[in-house]
């Protein structure tokens, strides 16, 4: 069956031998270069998931300022149009008014040019005729006065 002889002995001690050489030489090595590569993975994980974070902190901030510029643009704006507004309404009315004014002005002046007219016609018109009667008159009496 088995026997445990020096052979056996020798083997189990070289096999030790030879994996005592092997942890030294090539196991912790190698154990050494992943533990180093984990944490260099696990540092830069770290620092992505900060910058992520950081990042979604500035985007929001950003997107909020944004909003709240293009909210305080629109009220400027909308207070701009709406006193402009006011103020054209306000000249419109000033322009009427005195327009109206105006017309009324021009009317009375039209109204007393068209009476004076109306009158100097009336009298021209009187004149006129009497004129053109007292020539009537005297033609015909020149006729008579000749005949």
């Amino acid at each position: 069956m088995i026997e445990f002889n020096a052979t056996f002995i020798i083997a189990m001690l070289s096999f030790v031998v030879f994996i005592m050489i092997m942890n030294a030489i090539f196991y912790r090595p190698v154990l050494n270069i992943i533990r180093k590569r984990e944490e260099y993975i696990n540092s830069n994980y770290e620092a992505s998931s900060k910058n992520e974070k950081t990042a979604k902190e500035l985007e929001e901030n950003r997107n909020s300022q944004i909003n709240a510029t293009q909210a305080k643009c629109r009220k400027d704006f909308y207070t701009a149009v709406n006193k402009l507004q006011e103020s054209a309404a306000g000249k419109i009315k000033d322009a009427k008014e005195n327009n109206k004014a105006i017309i009324q002005t021009e009317k009375d002046r039209l109204s007393k040019e068209e009476m004076e007219l109306q009158q100097r016609l009336q009298g021209s018109v009187v004149e006129d005729l009497a004129n053109s009667i007292t020539e009537k008159l005297l033609n015909n009496n020149q006729v008579r006065v000749k005949q």
